[in-house]
């Protein structure tokens, strides 16, 4: 949850475009389909941010941390942002534990903003500070920015939206304790976003890291990132390549699930009538339940 919320936060430093992000709007959809009470949450959340921002005073350019009290309050509505999101990304595993709901019915929103802990927010702002040094001349010099963005490929791969792009750079945000390595899944994760901008929208010319918990950020031009990986094509034709074995994969998943329903329904009709004329009121599904049944069981 801190993740989510420093990642929000620091979105907002840089572009007030998406007061809300995406995914955090989706995740209220997903609330309200079974808790219509909490319809009201995301328009009041929305409302609450943009009276924090307009209320700040001018700030220096290479400066993220507002005045404290402004800052306090801005990262109690940037954690149920990130409770709304976590409801998006992972509802069934999150859904009995989170603080949105209490005895069965969603909180207010003045309800959802008090119960925020004090240590959340104390971590939080302490991340906001070494942000100022950390991101302070990356946001003094930014000319364009944008955040939550998706690329033309992600529904390809069921979604993928990216923290940060400023002024051609993608950023992505880790708020994790360890120290400051780039991983495999690290470089998995920026390799794929940079790729999956199939008709370069986004104009991605750098990719880098921010640790949160650090203040360190790390960048690489996107040519030498995949030369440091070994990449022997350039950049347009890695796009190109990672676009066709995805649309292959995803025509012959299509292909299977056609004919995984062809089969499914000439199935069903040839036990229906065979249900007739043998004259059993056995369901359809319930004979092929049985055979599911059995069949794990002969695996055995």
């Amino acid at each position: 949850m801190i993740g989510t919320a420093i990642d929000f936060r620091l979105r907002l430093a840089f572009t007030t475009d998406d007061l809300v992000p995406v995914s955090a709007r989706r995740g209220h959809a997903a609330l309200t389909r079974n808790h219509p009470e909490a319809a009201a949450l995301l328009g009041e959340l929305t409302a609450a941010i943009a009276s924090l921002l307009a209320e700040a005073p001018p700030q220096l350019a290479d400066r993220i941390e507002l005045p404290e009290s402004i800052e306090n309050d801005l990262l109690r509505l940037c954690v149920v942002a990130g409770q709304l999101d976590q409801l998006y990304r992972s509802y069934l595993h999150v859904i009995d534990k989170t603080p949105l709901l209490d005895g069965g019915r969603a909180v207010t929103f003045d309800q959802a903003r008090a119960q925020v802990p004090w240590f959340v927010i104390d971590q939080l702002h302490d991340q906001v500070c070494l942000a100022n040094t950390g991101l302070g001349e990356l946001r003094a010099r930014a000319s364009a920015a944008r955040s939550g963005m998706s690329f033309s490929g992600s529904d390809a791969i069921g979604g993928a939206d990216a923290d940060l792009l400023v002024d051609g750079l993608l950023l992505d945000f880790k708020s994790t304790h360890a120290a400051t390595t780039i991983t495999k899944s690290d470089v998995y994760q920026l390799a794929g976003y940079a790729l999956l901008d199939f008709d370069d929208e986004h104009h991605i010319d750098h990719v880098g890291i921010y640790w949160t918990r650090h203040g360190i950020k790390r960048t690489f031009s996107l040519p030498g990132f995949f030369e440091l990986l070994g990449a022997t094509e350039t950049v347009p034709e890695l796009r190109a390549g990672l676009r066709a074995e995805l649309t292959a994969y995803n025509e012959q998943r299509q292909r299977a699930r056609d004919a995984a329903r062809s089969a499914a329904e000439h199935r069903e009709a040839a036990d229906a009538e065979a249900s007739r004329e043998s004259g059993e009121e056995i369901p359809v599904r319930r004979i092929h339940q049985t055979r599911r049944w059995l069949s794990r069981v002969f695996q055995r």
